[in-house]
């Protein structure tokens, strides 16, 4: 009996230490969102949105789609890899106004492997969203973190 005791108490030792030892192992990766600048345009057709956003998710990742067309809605995703696929995304949605439009940016990354926040995207996105439309016609309303 005492034995079997012994070796209980072995193996639930050796337990708790491998349970204890794996909590200094790197944590799995998160996914980290934000949302970046709102813009509102007066002076601009929507199609000077939409022409926009498609360029500036070009321009940060290697391609944009527009979800259904006319929708003014635009994402892209993140070059993959074998390991882990696409681990970035973003979107640039174009909503009208009576005379303009406003654009909305949403960003995502898995961080790691990703090296950029999402805050860092949607900065990157709305610097470009910017240089296309001209930026003295932006007038940033508001922005957030989720």
């Amino acid at each position: 009996m005492s034995k079997s005791f012994r070796y209980s108490f072995a193996l639930g030792a050796l337990a708790g230490a491998a349970a204890f030892g794996s909590l200094a192992l790197p944590a799995p990766a998160a996914l980290d969102m934000a949302d970046g600048p709102r813009r509102v345009v007066t002076t601009l057709p929507l199609s000077a949105c939409n022409d926009a956003a498609k360029a500036a998710l070009t321009e940060v990742f290697t391609g944009a789609q527009e979800l259904g067309s006319g929708t003014g809605e635009w994402q892209a995703f993140g070059a993959g890899d074998t390991a882990n696929g696409s681990t970035s995304a973003a979107a640039i949605h174009c909503y009208p106004l009576d005379k303009g439009f406003v654009a909305t940016f949403t960003c995502a990354a898995q961080v790691p492997p990703y090296p950029d926040s999402a805050a860092t995207i949607c900065t990157k996105l709305s610097t470009s969203f910017d240089a296309k439309t001209g930026s003295q016609a932006m007038l940033p309303s508001g922005s957030g973190r989720r």
